[in-house]
């Protein structure tokens, strides 16, 4: 439940970044421009995770009585068929890596929308030239910090599909005093509830940074979001 204010500031964060972009590039707020899609589909993520951990909690709460926690009653109301340990780990784990991998997936389409329409998609395909070019485009550093934010994503994004080992070059950094460190071969151990927070917050500062550039900032036509899906 701690989480739950962490969520709201990211939420309110993509809010004042969505009116920025609509002061300042002149759209509609309820445009389907790329750029408002992935801002309104990320607060609706965030949104939503927020709600599931209230609502899984308000359920825990209504199977306790005078501070007994009655957990048959509560296993039946999930259905669930193993006992209280390994629901709550089963629940939390598919709701953490199921809003880590959508949230990555509506930063890397919007990304790849905005450079498809500057006509300027890298030549070789993948997050990492992806990121390249729109930093690039942004006037912002590729060997950077925001770099490494946007990198420390993909990999744990990526690590996914290696049973959660990590297959590429090592990285290690610090957001918020928090640490993440990939090391080529090795099991992940950064991709907690905490970690993935705050490696969210950082991704939407370099989006509002991406979003706001004078390179972005000047296009005035809509971008066409081809890869939306409805969130």
């Amino acid at each position: 439940m701690e989480l739950i204010p962490k969520f709201r500031e990211i939420v309110e964060r993509l809010e004042t970044i969505k009116r920025a972009v609509v002061k300042q590039n002149g759209i509609k707020y309820t445009s389907q421009d790329a750029r408002m899609v992935a801002l309104d589909s990320l607060q609706i993520s965030t949104s939503a995770v927020g709600m599931w951990i209230q609502c899984c909690n308000s359920l825990a709460n209504f199977h306790t009585k005078e501070g007994v926690f009655n957990e048959t009653g509560f296993l039946r109301s999930v259905g669930s068929g193993v006992n209280k340990e390994q629901t709550e780990r089963i629940m939390f784990n598919h709701l953490r890596l199921g809003f880590m991998t959508l949230t990555h997936f509506e930063i890397d389409n919007l990304f790849h929308s905005i450079l498809k329409h500057l006509n300027a998609l890298p030549r070789k395909t993948g997050y990492w030239n992806l990121t390249d070019e729109i930093l690039g485009q942004c006037s912002i550093s590729k060997t950077g910090t925001e770099k490494n934010i946007l990198t420390a994503f993909a990999n744990l994004r990526n690590s996914l599909h290696g049973n959660g080992v990590h297959r590429t070059s090592d990285l290690e950094l610090k957001i918020d005093q928090i640490e993440f460190k990939f090391v080529k071969n090795l099991r992940v151990e950064c991709a907690s509830w905490e970690h993935i927070v705050v490696l969210l917050k950082a991704n939407v500062d370099i989006l509002e940074k991406v979003l706001l550039s004078d390179k972005i900032i000047n296009i005035k036509t809509e971008i066409k979001d081809d890869f939306a899906f409805g969130v």
